[in-house]
């Protein structure tokens, strides 16, 4: 009804504008907070993929899930990369043969969700946590040294708005231009006109954050892109996960939208690839 509505609205605006500003913070003063934030999100993600999971039967290693996460996003922060390599292999090789030592009631497929979920979760949030932790920003140089921000903040800033822009003109254009559906079997709502909007207003909002911090708008555009078209793919990936699961939200932990999933969808999937992009060109 009208007022159920109304107050869902009261809860999603009151959840961003508080949400959005607590995230703003931890982003900008990075450093533990950040590392509790994203290993946090993680652990939580990953609870909701494995109850979402328990609609299909799905038997997944959940507790060593739990372990892992935190080993892997403590092993990033306070050891470094041959440890966190050294995790991946583990578990890897546990996930499968688990398929051999509990064959009775673990299948092939148990397996494949298990290691689609941690590597979902996990590549996505840990990415974010690389973007921010001042790795990545130490070794670069020339047009991504020169931002007016400092490079692990600006990254992540950008990374942030940009999605948030994709998600925020995909919503409104949708609204008010969409006509035609972009994939009526997977997410029924969205349509092509939406998709246009948020991949534009992706670009734009990456160029003026770009101007803003006088950043390359080269390498501002070259993200922006990575991100207009990530960004959708991650929203969509998530929504092909919960028609699969027959549910409507991954969890209700944020009043007015949902679950972590619903709400970092997008972030999950625009973390890496901008990850990889800077890895690459810096």
């Amino acid at each position: 009804n009208k007022e159920g509505k109304q107050t869902m609205l009261a809860k999603r605006i009151i959840t961003g504008i508080v949400g959005g500003g607590l995230t703003i913070f931890i982003i900008y003063e990075g450093n533990w907070l950040f590392f509790i934030m994203m290993t946090l999100l993680a652990l939580l993600g990953w609870r909701e993929y494995v109850r979402m999971l328990h609609a299909i039967k799905a038997n997944l290693t959940e507790y060593a899930g739990y372990v892992w996460l935190v080993a892997v996003f403590g092993s990033w922060w306070f050891a470094g990369i041959k440890l966190l390599f050294l995790l991946c292999v583990i578990m890897m090789s546990w996930i499968l043969l688990r398929t051999v030592v509990r064959h009775k009631s673990v299948t092939l497929s148990d397996s494949a969700y298990s290691l689609y979920g941690l590597l979902y979760i996990g590549g996505g949030f840990l990415a974010m946590l690389a973007l921010r932790n001042g790795m990545l920003a130490s070794y670069l140089t020339g047009a991504f040294q020169n931002v007016m921000l400092e490079p692990a903040r600006f990254f992540v800033f950008l990374l942030v708005f940009s999605t948030w822009a994709s998600d925020t003109f995909a919503f409104v254009a949708g609204k008010a231009m969409g006509k035609n559906k972009l994939c009526p079997t997977i997410s029924p709502g969205k349509t092509r006109e939406g998709a246009l909007g948020g991949f534009i207003g992706t670009i734009v909002v990456a160029l003026i954050f770009s101007l803003i911090f006088k950043f390359s708008l080269l390498h501002g555009l070259a993200i922006g892109l990575i991100i207009a078209i990530m960004a959708p793919l991650g929203d969509l990936v998530e929504s092909v996960l919960k028609r699969t699961c027959g549910i409507k939200d991954s969890g209700n932990i944020i009043p007015g939208h949902g679950g972590i999933l619903d709400r970092f969808d997008s972030l999950l999937f625009a973390a890496p690839a901008v990850y990889a992009y800077l890895m690459l060109v810096a």
